[in-house]
Parts: C-alpha cells; structure tokens; sequence
C-alpha cells in the first residue's frame, strides 16, 4: 500500500494511468478515494490520475492535529508536488471542495482547472450546527454504524435511495459508512467549523465547472450556485434527481461532463 510522508503523516495515495495531463481527486468527508473508482477508471487510459486519502479519512493516518481545512490544504500542495503533478486538474467533492478552492486561490500556478462536486464557500450555516454536534458527539462515542442510514441520507439523493437499480451499490456504500472507525468524529468536527472563504473566490483564475445535485441535503443548489457567481468565468452544472455524490450517483453522465469540461478548459485557459 503506497503511502506519502507528509507534514508528519503518512497519507495512502495511488498514481495510476498515463498521460500529458494530471487529474487529482480530492474526496470529500465519510468515502475516501474509492468514491472516485468510476472516474479513475473511465480517464485512466488518457490522464495520469491521483487519488489520496485525506488525513484522518480512509487508510491514511488517523491524526489528532492539523485536521482543519487550511491545514489540510497544506497536505494537498504537498502531496501534488511530491507526486509531481503540478499543474494539475482537481477534482474534488464536498469536503474536498473546501481544500480545493483554497489550493487554487492560494497556489494558482498548481491549478490547471477545477471541478467542484457539491462546494460552499461559506461557514456552516448556525442553524445546522446543534445537530451536527450532536451527530458528531455520537459518532465519537458509538462509531457510525448505528447511523449509518442517517449517513446515507447525506451522502445521497431521496431519487437514488429509492432506485431499485441502485440497491446493489447502495449495500456497498452503507457497508463501507457503517465501518468508518470512530476517529471519523475529528475530520467531520473540522468540517463542520471550516471558516467561511467567499473573500477567495475572485482570486480563483483557473477555468471552473461548479457541479450540484438538486437533492442535495448537506449543501444546497442555492450554496453552490454562489460559489460559481463567486468565480468569474465558472460554468455551473445541475444534476436532477441527485443528491450530494452526483459522482457516484450519476457517473455516466458525470464523467461525460468532466471530459467535455477537460476538453473545453484546454482552450480556455490563457
């Protein structure tokens, strides 16, 4: 299992597929890098492709420190340039939109296009917070096995956990909630208190495609709309009938709008 030293962590990462062009995948709180299985394989054979996990999240080490957004985007810099993929398509989702964003405000000439899979760009909003604690604070005690169909419900769209099409994927992905380890509780603490960088977007220069789900549950098509009137020259894409992980909702249709974006931001870029 390939792992990456990192400010102090050891974070699990994989390169696969071969290409001119990098794309990097930063996946979002609860589902590590597999979340990205159906991308990795549909652009492998034309991109070298980057996963990792985020420290604190999947096979990477469970830290009790640096677990805040800013931080975290410390490891993504460090990770594209230890790997060598700089500049670098990313692609990130939730979570790993925050880290995103602030990469590419911050570290520009890192940033050849981003893809932002259900973003804000705002501090949690104060109502959602009493109940995020809590859910925290359990997660923390108990695991999050027995809420796990709570997890689900945020993670995904009402449309794709009533498709019976879907019920076989379904399984797999409350398995793989139900055996997050309890350490889960730290990274969602530091997701649930990012702070708010709206101020940021302006400096965002590289070409941008911000997607949404318009089930979305954790983050509104409202919230993600503003991040692409935040950044100038930002395409925004809508995903009917799907929840948070349009990626993994829909990755048909989610890979036919990354290439197509791909394709386009080569041009646009300046």
């Amino acid at each position: 299992m390939p792992m990456l030293t990192v400010n102090g962590a050891s974070l699990h990462y994989s390169v696969e597929g071969a290409g001119l062009e990098t794309i990097v995948f930063i996946h979002g709180l609860m589902l590590a890098s597999e979340s990205w299985e159906a991308q990795v394989a549909a652009f492998k054979d034309r991109y070298r492709i980057v996963t990792f996990d985020l420290r604190g999240q999947g096979r990477s080490a469970k830290t009790h420190d640096r677990l805040d957004i800013d931080s975290l985007t410390e490891d993504a810099v460090d990770v594209i340039d230890a790997l060598g993929g700089g500049p670098a398509h990313l692609v990130a989702f939730s979570m790993g939109t925050f880290i995103a964003m602030r990469l590419a405000a911050r570290r520009p000439e890192l940033v050849s296009s981003l893809t932002l899979v259900g973003p804000s760009a705002d501090a949690e909003e104060p109502e959602n917070m009493p109940r995020y604690e809590r859910l925290i604070n359990f997660v923390k005690v108990f695991g999050p096995g027995p809420v796990a169909g709570r997890l689900m419900k945020i993670l995904f769209g009402n449309t794709y956990l009533a498709d019976p099409a879907a019920a076989s994927a379904r399984r797999r992905w409350r398995r793989v909630v139900a055996n997050l380890p309890r350490a889960l509780h730290r990274a969602a603490s530091a997701s649930a208190h990012r702070q708010s960088i709206v101020e940021l977007l302006p400096r965002i220069a590289a070409p941008t495609l911000v997607v949404s789900g318009e089930e979305d549950r954790p983050i509104s098509p409202a919230r993600a709309r503003a991040v692409h009137e935040g950044i100038a020259g930002s395409a925004f894409m809508p995903f009917a009938a799907t929840g948070h992980a349009v990626m993994i909702e829909r990755p048909e249709a989610f890979n036919a709008a990354l290439e197509a974006f791909l394709r386009w931001g080569r041009h646009a870029r300046p």
